[in-house]
């Protein structure tokens, strides 16, 4: 039913109705009509005629103002929690990013191409496992330093962003394939590492700014800090937590939240994310069990990316489950845990087969998605890593939608997704063979 739900979803017609809007140069003739919206859903381009507070509490000139900077927006979003727009506006903006978005989807259903594909991935992976591999190591020094309550080197990682998000803008599947690289001893780390990764590639497909796409980054770098601080035998207990020891892991949002505030020079808003990310939309998750108002558009992004990466990773009480599970998972939490209009984005976004999974085929060969065909949600395109007794081979890139065959005639198609624990080869050395 679930899945049922979640191809309706993603493979919902991209022909739907497109709202038309008065231009910007006419808006002017017409009555305001006023939208309230959360600042975390500002825009460039919204026009806002009304603030919660009085316009003389909020340091602009002018009492209406057409946001044209990302600082416009970090400046209303500092001092207000909702606002209110000009109706015009707001269509004008989400009317351009719906077609934005259609133009790219026409593009990519007639460009799918499984050798250009595997091409790009293989140009890419080189220096993609540099920025990978020096992110790993700094992140593990900063959590060290975190352990030690000394400073950390927030310039290090905003320079380790800015090189993940020039690898995502020119090939995200390296750092996704890279990702499949996991310990379950090294949780805490490899998944702060994995969550920066996720950000960004959210971000680009949410068509964000590159600002925008490193704050993000450095959100999901730095969201898990607060871990050090709380017991590591507690963290790496193998069986149920008890009440009390459950009570202090929930500690580590505020202990996060605490440590980057004092620490300077890291902006309000990653200090805030560290904090917000366990909070829910229906105001029980934790610590504070805080109104949906108070959550900015990079807690609710943090939000769901952390608990897509730890559902499809090994932990030390539980394995992983697939990532079509995981998704499965986070459609049932639309609106009560997660925000539902992101949740409907990031679906859309990593699809049926999200891309850097393992998939089995029905005859039994293992791949990694490399892309997905808009037109045919159920066929992407695959690099396959083994043969059908499972043993790896030179990666092939095949595209499912074009209808391959095996050697007995029988087209090829995606059985299941597997969790990468369900490979029985190894797959950190196959994927470092490949990047290297």
């Amino acid at each position: 039913m679930v899945f049922d739900s979640l191809l309706s979803l993603i493979g919902r017609s991209s022909k739907k109705e497109v709202v038309k809007t008065t231009s910007p140069s006419t808006v002017a003739r017409h009555k305001v009509e006023k939208k309230k919206i959360p600042v975390s859903k500002l825009a460039k381009g919204m026009t806002v005629v009304e603030l919660d507070r009085p316009w003389t509490e909020v340091p602009v000139m002018f009492q209406e103002i057409t946001i044209s900077t990302g600082k416009e927006i970090q400046l209303l979003q500092q001092y207000c929690q909702h606002v209110y727009i000009d109706h015009h506006s707001y269509t004008n903006i989400y009317t351009k990013q719906f077609l934005n978005r259609q133009q790219k989807a026409d593009y990519a259903q007639h460009k799918v191409n499984p050798e250009e594909a595997s091409q790009k991935l293989q140009e890419e992976l080189p220096r993609a496992r540099k920025t990978f591999e020096r992110s790993q190591e700094h992140i593990n020094k900063l959590l060290e330093d975190v352990l030690r309550d000394s400073k950390i080197d927030i310039e290090g990682s905003k320079q380790l962003v800015a090189s993940c998000v020039d690898s995502i803008l020119n090939n995200e599947t390296a750092l996704f394939w890279l990702s499949k690289i996991k310990h379950r001893d090294k949780y805490t780390a490899e998944h702060s590492v994995r969550v920066a990764i996720l950000a960004i590639a959210f971000g680009k497909y949410l068509q964000l700014p590159r600002y925008e796409l490193e704050q993000l980054g450095l959100c999901g770098m730095l969201h898990d800090v607060g871990k050090m601080k709380v017991p590591q035998h507690i963290l790496n207990k193998s069986g149920p937590l008890s009440k009390d020891e459950f009570k202090l892991v929930k500690e580590h949002a505020m202990l996060g939240y605490v440590y980057l505030h004092e620490h300077g020079g890291i902006s309000e808003q990653i200090c805030s994310t560290a904090y917000n990310h366990h909070e829910q939309m229906n105001s029980k998750g934790y610590p504070r069990q805080i109104s949906t108002e108070k959550l900015s558009k990079y807690d609710r992004i943090i939000a769901i990316l952390d608990s897509y990466d730890a559902m499809i990773s090994d932990r030390c009480y539980r394995n992983a489950i697939p990532p079509s599970k995981a998704i499965s998972e986070l459609y049932k939490g639309q609106g009560s845990q997660y925000d539902e209009e992101l949740i409907h984005e990031f679906i859309q976004m990593v699809g049926i087969y999200p891309i850097g999974s393992l998939v089995e085929l029905n005859n039994g060969q293992v791949g990694i998605v490399l892309s997905a065909n808009p037109d045919n949600k159920l066929s992407p395109v695959v690099e396959l890593i083994t043969n059908k007794y499972r043993k790896p081979i030179k990666p092939i890139a095949i595209n499912l939608a074009k209808g391959p065959k095996d050697a007995q005639g029988n087209p090829l198609k995606v059985k299941q997704t597997l969790a990468d624990n369900q490979v029985n080869f190894d797959l950190e050395h196959l994927v470092r063979s490949v990047a290297a």
